[in-house]
């Protein structure tokens, strides 16, 4: 028997110095983990909030939904006049960018123009010839905010209407968290008279959490 109890105590002794060094270790491990880098927080904790360092899949069709919408249901899109003329599109290649990050706004502007066509919504004339007209005309995207441009362009690829817009930011910053507001700005602009015939915006804010040891 005390030799039974020797081996039992001795190893109740091991298991209690195996969990005074294993638990502060797999502490100091965890701790290291959650304190490398920004902590990205992935859920969306508002329809109108996009979270982590990219635009979610889910925001960019929500913007683009939400301007193709939007034209569809304007009173310029609803006159009688629209209808008899069926007046043709040219798309701006991308929004003008005024961020100071890369945004890939090309994919906005092809899901609105794709609504658009499938739904009967506007005809629109292929991008390419517009971007091959301003490579010729050595003009960059700025250069579709000039109405003396504009003119130029419709007239070379025969349309009426051109759709272009923007996107701006303003980023507000606190001990804990970066959070990156984005205005999106449309507008579909009669090429011959420059009448700007409908525009809206839509606003999306971008998340990024700091990591407690930052």
């Amino acid at each position: 028997m005390t030799l039974i109890a020797l081996i039992v105590g001795g190893f109740i002794m091991k298991v209690s110095v195996l969990k005074k060094v294993i638990y502060p270790v797999m502490l100091f491990l965890i701790l290291v983990c959650c304190g490398c880098g920004p902590s990205i927080q992935h859920s969306i904790t508002d329809e109108e909030t996009v979270t982590g360092s990219d635009w979610s899949a889910k925001d960019l069709k929500d913007v683009s939904d939400y301007m193709a919408d939007s034209i569809k249901k304007s009173a310029y899109r609803n006159r009688p006049q629209y209808t008899v003329e069926k007046p043709r599109w040219i798309l701006a290649r991308q929004l003008k960018n005024e961020t100071d990050e890369h945004v890939n706004t090309r994919t906005i502007m092809e899901r609105i123009r794709t609504r658009l066509i499938n739904e009967g919504t506007a005809n629109f004339i292929d991008d390419q010839a517009t971007e091959d007209i301003l490579n010729q005309m050595k003009l960059q995207q700025s250069g579709l905010f000039d109405h003396k441009t504009v003119v130029q362009v419709g007239k070379l690829v025969g349309a009426q209407l051109i759709l272009r817009g923007m996107i701006s930011s303003i980023r507000k910053r606190s001990d804990r968290k970066d959070v990156i507001y984005y205005n999106i700005t449309l507008q579909l602009v009669d090429i011959k008279t420059g009448e700007i015939v409908w525009t809206d915006e839509k606003e999306v804010q971008r998340l990024t959490r700091k990591s407690f040891f930052r």
